[in-house]
């Protein structure tokens, strides 16, 4: 019973991933740039895995809301935690410490084919001791329907 139990799980769960809308982009910071994967951004609730590139690398876990959801246009907030290797643009130096951003971002999408866009965002990390900055940059993403 528990196998036919964990083969049913299985199995949903494929058929869940079946209909999932992954999106990919390049986000390019003046702190660092971020290759970023997640789930669709057209939805309400959206989520990223943001890993930072620079001499060092980094992660970044953002969970975003769309306040503002349009055909061509879509305006975000989000929380965002850095978990390792990050750079403060203040210092010449690399901390190993976690740090939080409200990224704020406009993911525009001018081509007849919704799935490729441009994305503008700005957000304040707040970096404990050592104190806090606004990053911001511009990228592009794309969504896999």
């Amino acid at each position: 019973m528990k196998k036919i139990s964990v083969l049913c799980l299985f199995f949903f769960g494929m058929i869940s991933m079946a209909k999932a809308q992954v999106s990919v982009g390049i986000n390019i910071q003046n702190s660092r740039n971020f290759i970023t994967v997640g789930t669709d951004t057209d939805k309400e609730l959206f989520g990223e895995a943001r890993l930072g590139l620079g001499r060092r690398t980094g992660l970044e876990l953002m969970g975003g809301y769309n306040f503002v959801r349009k055909s061509d246009v879509n305006v975000y907030v989000g929380a965002a935690l850095g978990l390792f290797d990050h750079y403060h643009p203040r210092r010449d130096r690399y901390y190993d410490d976690t740090y939080l951003a409200i990224p704020f971002g406009v993911f525009l999408k001018p081509f007849n084919d919704k799935k490729f866009g441009f994305v503008i965002e700005a957000a304040p990390v707040f970096y404990g001791e050592y104190g806090s900055y606004l990053r911001g940059g511009v990228g592009f993403k794309y969504t896999i329907r």
